[in-house]
């Protein structure tokens, strides 16, 4: 059958479709929130949202997404491929004035380059990333964070003793 929408839905008439008998007959014994406007749908007998009008469907859905670990893993490598953009126009400028650049300068962009071809490989990937359990996807972005703050803490402790 083909839905129908409220115009064409007169009030008591019954629903058009097995989905939509469905959804009513689950709305009769469960809260659930209209998706547009927030209004208890519980004892709704059409598959109409009475407060906005939105037509409902019955739809397959997930419980929302835990992005959390995804953010903190991606996190550091968007920071460093922002900052090996300016560092890149550091050495552009050291290029041009000087005509050469502290290798540092160089192996410092490359990791903040490549930190950030990593995150967005990761961001692509992302499904992958969030079908694994939780604990892993947590293991995953303390180590993303430690390579940082390890690769921090060489470049600044090593790093001023080659930029001379």
């Amino acid at each position: 059958g083909t839905f129908m929408s409220e115009s064409q839905l007169k009030p008591g008439e019954p629903p058009s479709s097995r989905a939509q008998e469905l959804l009513l007959e689950f709305l009769r014994e469960h809260d659930a929130d209209c998706p547009l406007c927030g209004y208890n749908l519980k004892t709704l007998t059409r598959p109409i949202c009475p407060e906005c009008g939105q037509e409902l469907v019955l739809t397959v859905g997930t419980k929302p997404l835990r992005l959390g670990w995804l953010m903190a893993s991606v996190a550091p490598g968007f920071f460093s491929g922002i900052c090996a953009f300016f560092l890149l126009v550091v050495i552009g400028i050291h290029l041009v004035m000087l005509r050469s650049t502290w290798l540092v300068f160089v192996i410092l962009d490359s990791f903040g380059w490549a930190s950030l071809f990593f995150a967005i490989h990761l961001s692509r990937r992302r499904h992958k990333f969030l079908a694994m359990p939780v604990v892993r996807q947590r293991w995953w972005a303390i180590g993303i964070w430690l390579v940082h703050i390890a690769a921090f803490f060489a470049f600044a402790i090593i790093g001023p003793r080659y930029a001379q």
